[in-house]
């Protein structure tokens, strides 16, 4: 009965947080994609089914650069990636301080160039923004800090697209991306 209360009292959460943005290295058709690593924002909404079942919703955001490098050129768009995900949550066991949590569902990857370099000098690349669907999974823990209504989240999202190449043909790898999250947040548990 306890762990049902809890699951009632705390049936929404919200939160924000920070993170860490690590993209791999992806090649293909003698083009190799060599994102930069940049600092993220993220805004995550939670509805709990169960004490362990729930659906969260995210939307998050970084700068980076796009760095491509296919012979003789190396071509550069920096621009903003924003996701708009949503997943499945399970949370194992519940204590009074902590809930560990894993989680996987699926997002939407905005790439939006703002500027781009070619050979290391300013130049009007035809780039167009683009979105590619995204898987995505993780896991994480948020850790109570004050009675059952505010916690810090640390958790790990990784997300599995297709490359980007923006619709310039010579930025085209058919190749896989990755990127990896690990971020620290707020919850405010309602």
């Amino acid at each position: 009965m306890a762990v049902a209360a809890l699951a009632q009292e705390n049936r929404y959460d919200a939160g924000i947080g920070v993170s860490e943005v690590f993209s791999r290295s992806s090649a293909g058709n003698n083009t190799t994609l060599k994102p930069s690593t940049s600092p993220g924002f993220w805004l995550t909404g939670r509805v709990r089914f169960t004490a362990h079942s729930a659906i969260s919703l995210t939307y998050s955001v970084t700068n980076n650069s796009q760095k491509y490098f296919s012979a003789p050129f190396n071509y550069r768009i920096q621009g903003r990636v924003s996701e708009f995900g949503g997943a499945y949550m399970f949370s194992f066991h519940e204590s009074a301080k902590l809930e560990p949590f894993i989680f996987g569902g699926a997002a939407a990857l905005v790439f939006n160039p703002d500027s781009t370099t070619l050979n290391d000098v300013s130049a009007s690349i035809p780039a167009v923004r683009q979105t590619k669907p995204a898987l995505v999974y993780g896991g994480g823990a948020d850790y109570r800090v004050r009675g059952h209504w505010l916690a810090v989240r640390l958790q790990y999202r990784g997300l599995v697209y297709k490359a980007p190449d923006f619709g310039v043909q010579n930025l085209f790898t058919g190749a896989y991306g990755h990127l990896a999250e690990p971020s620290a947040g707020v919850i405010v548990k309602f």
